[in-house]
């Protein structure tokens, strides 16, 4: 019970470690891409979007210079990141997704409270049960809502777009979607845990 509980108070500590150091950098960013932007032309209404690339298209690879070799090392870029005219589709998505964040951050305060139910040993609870629930399947709906927009996002990215040295890769899922497929999986796991306890108990 010792480990669990230190195992839960580092992970509290992780996820909210983890929050800053992705708001932060993030805020910094938009903050820079702002001023950035306000020095481009760009039409009234566009969408951000990133694509990958493979490479050139005539095969001849980009390169840096290297100070301490005193000459150019090939290098590769995987992505750019551009502007493509607003779509009403994205924009509606949008509003879908908005809710949806909102659980999102419902499930990491119920995912908090259950670690701090587990410090407890309250561990095989119909409670936590439903926290679990709450934290992994708004994640999943939030992870698969936001891959389609990205993808039309990108198919309407590659068919407006003309590059004259890259090369549009295929488009690639962002999130790993095995390993909330298995967190999903041992929720479930979970719950069947709780109700063999509940008969056993009834049983004695």
């Amino acid at each position: 019970m010792k480990t669990v509980r230190i195992l839960g108070i580092i992970v509290i500590l992780a996820l909210i470690g983890g929050a800053l150091k992705d708001a932060i950098p993030g805020f910094i960013d938009g903050w820079n891409d702002a001023e950035t932007d306000s020095q481009l032309v760009l039409p009234a209404d566009f969408n951000s979007v990133s694509l990958s690339v493979e490479g050139y298209k005539d095969g001849i690879p980009d390169s840096l210079f290297n100070r301490a070799m005193q000459a150019n090392v090939p290098c590769e870029v995987n992505g750019v990141n551009t502007y493509v005219k607003h779509n009403s589709w994205v924009h509606a998505m949008g509003f879908v997704i908005l809710p949806v964040i909102l659980l999102v951050f419902y499930g990491v305060y119920c995912l908090i409270r259950l670690l701090i139910s587990v410090s407890r040993g309250e561990i095989l609870i119909r409670k936590n049960i439903r926290r679990l629930r709450f934290f992994i399947y708004p994640i999943m709906a939030f992870s698969a809502l936001y891959e389609l927009q990205n993808y039309i996002l990108y198919r309407i990215a590659t068919s407006e777009l003309v590059s004259s040295g890259y090369v549009f890769d295929d488009f690639h899922l962002k999130y790993s979607w095995t390993f909330m497929l298995v967190i999903a999986l041992l929720t479930e796991i979970f719950a069947q845990a709780v109700r063999i306890k509940e008969e056993n108990d009834l049983t004695i």
